[in-house]
């Protein structure tokens, strides 16, 4: 009962420790840069909200394209403090079909074994790991009767841990077993366990190296937003766009300029990945996104060789179907 009573005060501790928004990042020290700190801020946020899948998507690219649009507010001293437009963010995701988390990660009692000696607080590593994907993490007291219960290699066991998390009353707990010692043949490993599921939820390799806590959280903070794949409330999905009532229309050309309205652009994924498609154009020098309505967009190309040959080129543009004098349909992924 004490056990209980004190995990629930630590959950307490933990979750004012873990309070700050996903959206908010602290980079201390931070990059001389003012820019490379707000790229690396991004980054931090987008692999909060969506793993790996979202920083290694399109959708990285997009918001350091425009991080003006998606970057809320910024100070600096000590370090570098950014927050992110919650909103914006949400709309990226979601029109990229890209499950993501916002809520807060569920607390993990760890058990740690390093070097064959327990551990009851978390490293400078392990803090700036848990810190970056905020994991909040709880240590056990290890106190007199999990000394003598667990202690040793024969009873850092499955049931034995599984037992002693239940003392905590804890729903979720981490074990790790990790060897830094350079003559150690012995390779780290660690599980991940609910208190409603016999089997580990998610298990692998530890290695002893420098980067092994950042490593375990990435790859914890991966299963969470996994699990929000599932829910369909978080799966980041959305209903296509719809022919707008008053389409548009194509304009007039200025000079080395060539316009061309575009329909079927069902998500706003549709107009990113096209836009991005235009731009690989060989002789186009720019694109702009001139107006957009519903499922349908005029873009507005600059083209200062021919516009002959770019019209061609159009033509054989993966995803794109001619409908017209400068009027296309899209069907791209």
């Amino acid at each position: 009962m004490v056990k209980k009573l004190l995990l629930a005060a630590l959950w307490g501790v933990s979750a004012l420790a873990t309070a700050q928004s996903v959206f908010e990042v602290t980079l201390n020290p931070a990059p001389y840069s003012r820019d490379e700190a707000r790229m690396q801020a991004l980054d931090i946020v987008l692999t909060r909200l969506g793993g790996e899948q979202a920083r290694q998507s399109w959708v990285q690219e997009e918001a350091r394209s425009e991080i003006t649009r998606y970057l809320q507010s910024e100070s600096s001293g000590p370090g570098y403090q950014a927050e992110f437009n919650r909103q914006e963010l949400e709309a990226l995701l979601t029109s990229a079909g890209l499950p993501f988390v916002t809520s807060a990660r569920p607390s993990l009692l760890v058990w740690l074994r390093q070097d064959g000696q327990v551990r009851n607080e978390a490293s400078r590593s392990w803090k700036a790991a848990a810190e970056r994907y905020q994991q909040p993490l709880l240590w056990p007291l290890w106190d007199l009767e999990e000394h003598m219960a667990l202690n040793n290699s024969e009873a850092f066991s499955d049931e034995s841990l599984r037992r002693a998390s239940e003392r905590y009353d804890a729903a979720y707990w981490l074990v790790m077993e990790q060897n830094n010692e350079p003559q150690s043949t012995t390779a780290g490993r660690w599980q991940l366990f609910a208190a409603t599921q016999a089997a580990p939820l998610l298990q692998g390799r530890l290695n002893g190296d420098a980067d092994a806590a950042a490593t375990l959280m990435a790859e914890l903070n991966d299963y969470w937003t996994r699990q929000a794949a599932q829910d369909p409330v978080t799966r980041g999905l959305r209903a296509d766009n719809a022919a707008p009532q008053q389409p548009l229309l194509i304009t007039e050309d200025g000079a080395d300029e060539l316009t061309i309205l575009v329909s079927g652009l069902r998500q706003f994924s549709d107009t990113v990945l096209l836009e991005r498609q235009l731009r690989q154009l060989e002789g186009v020098k720019s694109v702009y996104v001139v107006d957009s309505i519903g499922s349908q967009g005029r873009y507005r190309l600059s083209v200062p060789g021919s516009r002959a040959a770019t019209l061609q080129a159009l033509t054989t543009l993966s995803g794109l179907t001619p409908q017209g004098e400068r009027a296309f349909s899209w069907s791209g992924s």
